[in-house]
């Protein structure tokens, strides 16, 4: 077998057409994952191909070096396998370099402060950001020895303190924009205020330097992409002549809507297909409320189902049904959709992309972190619908499957999620106390609806019958509420 790399490009599939020797990293971006480079990367790899060689990535791991040594024999090329009903595939050049930055944290605060980098960006979840329910969680303790001292950067506002501070002292010319692209309303303003935080505490001058010099700003990111495993590897393989070890599939379907609030340079990244506004709130909640809520829906649904992939679940009828009242009874009424977009249409686009067969996206992965997730994506509208006397109780349902998923995933040693420990230290067979206690871990007891006496009494017995009957006799005489 040949391996990918510079000197083995695969000759039967598209290749990137410029010389990847003039290529400069412009962009820094923290979390190397598979999403990124399914998404952000092939638009820069688009700019790349168009000339306009500023848009190469260095990309940055904050723990494992996993994807660096994975990558690094391959001289950092990969392959995107686009599947639709036609898979087809392109090996990508864009990333020039990977850094994991417990192993060389100079090395990245260097490379924030350098005036080449443009742009630093993220995808590094929501647990990456500490985030509690009222805004960040300055008690966690990456968080307080950042706050004591910057000698050793641990979370991304450490790294990019330490960066600015550098390069206010080395590049007074050069402007920096710092852009989130992670599923977290405000994200620009999240990573600001952490920053900011950390500057005013060690470095006054840089904080009054990055007031003029440095933006943050927003954006929307949509894409699927599943995890990497053997069976794609095999694909890769016999489509390309070239071992790849860490190929990336997608979706066809692709958007990307900026802040266009760039401090300096900015990509030309409409001519590739993304789109600049001025506010993006709208679009951020309409994603986080629709598409997100829903995927989280059906993932939570097909595990305690037995199916293995979102597509798997919604081939039950009564789960799909499920989803598609929730979005169109219980979020369309109580979620602003932005002008310009039919949120009806927008749910159908919604449903029919996590019924496709050619994607398998397990519902293990998108469980991942998940008492991190609902509290973006379900707990506004929760509330919101309450505060509107309007429809809920598909979330009621929601929510106690969501803690039966949570206990089913601890009993199996799958719940990947930065509480776990907290979940397992739950030991009670009290079903109340269990509920509680599990909506507290997630922080549910900083929103309204927790306090509802009727509607934690409904998420209670329709967490009773879960347990009793199973999910879907359970779906069954929950749907047949709306016969």
């Amino acid at each position: 077998m040949t391996k990918l790399s510079a000197n083995a490009l695969p000759e039967t599939i598209q290749t990137f057409s410029y010389d990847r020797q003039v290529v400069r990293s412009g962009i820094v971006h923290f979390g190397i994952g598979n999403f990124h480079r399914a998404h952000q990367a092939i638009y820069y790899e688009d700019l790349l191909d168009l000339g306009q060689t500023q848009w190469g990535i260095t990309g940055i791991s904050l723990r494992s070096a996993s994807m660096r040594d994975d990558l690094l024999p391959q001289d950092y090329l990969y392959t995107l396998a686009l599947l639709g009903k036609t898979p087809c595939f392109r090996c990508i050049g864009a990333i020039q370099n990977v850094l994991v930055a417990p192993e060389d944290p100079s090395g990245v605060i260097d490379l924030i402060a350098n005036p080449t980098t443009q742009i630093v960006s993220s995808t590094i979840t929501e647990k990456g950001y500490y985030l509690g329910a009222q805004g960040l969680n300055s008690d966690h303790p990456d968080m307080a020895s950042e706050a004591s001292s910057l000698g050793n950067p641990k979370t991304i506002y450490g790294y990019l303190a330490r960066g600015i501070i550098q390069r206010s002292e080395t590049a007074a010319s050069s402007k920096l924009t710092i852009m989130c692209c992670d599923n977290i309303s405000g994200g620009g303003e999240i990573l600001e205020q952490g920053v900011a935080v950390l500057l005013a505490t060690h470095n006054a001058d840089a904080l009054a330097w990055a007031a003029i010099n440095v933006s943050f700003i927003s954006s929307m990111v949509d894409r699927v992409s599943p995890a990497t495993d053997d069976a794609l590897r095999k694909t890769i393989l016999a489509a390309t002549g070239r071992e790849d070890a860490r190929p990336v599939s997608a979706e066809p379907f692709t958007q990307w809507i900026i802040e266009d609030n760039f401090a300096g340079e900015k990509p030309d990244l409409e001519s590739v297909g993304a789109v600049f506004v001025k506010d993006i709130a709208p679009c951020e909640r309409m994603k986080l409320s629709y598409l997100n809520a829903a995927h989280t829906i059906a993932s939570t649904l097909g595990y305690l189902s037995g199916t293995t992939y979102v597509h798997e679940a919604l081939n039950e009828p009564i789960i799909l049904s499920f989803m598609r009242r929730t979005l169109t009874e219980n979020i369309l009424p109580h979620a602003d959709v932005p002008e310009g977009h039919d949120g009806g249409r927008y749910i159908e686009d919604v449903v029919s992309r996590f019924q496709n067969q050619n994607l398998p996206y397990a519902n293990l992965q998108v469980g991942t972190d998940s008492s991190q997730k609902i509290q973006q994506r379900w707990f506004p509208t929760i509330d919101q619908a309450l505060r509107q006397n309007g429809a809920h109780s598909c979330f009621q349902f929601a929510l106690a499957a969501w803690v039966a998923f949570i206990k089913m995933a601890l009993e199996n040693d799958a719940l990947r999620d930065p509480k776990k420990k907290a979940f397992q230290a739950v030991r009670t067979e009290d079903l109340e106390t269990r509920i509680t206690a599990y909506l507290t871990i997630a922080d549910a007891d900083q929103f309204s609806f927790s306090a509802d006496s009727d509607f934690m009494t409904g998420v209670l017995e329709h967490a009773g019958c879960i347990e009793a009957k199973g999910i879907l006799p359970s779906l069954n005489d929950f749907m047949k509420n709306f016969e």
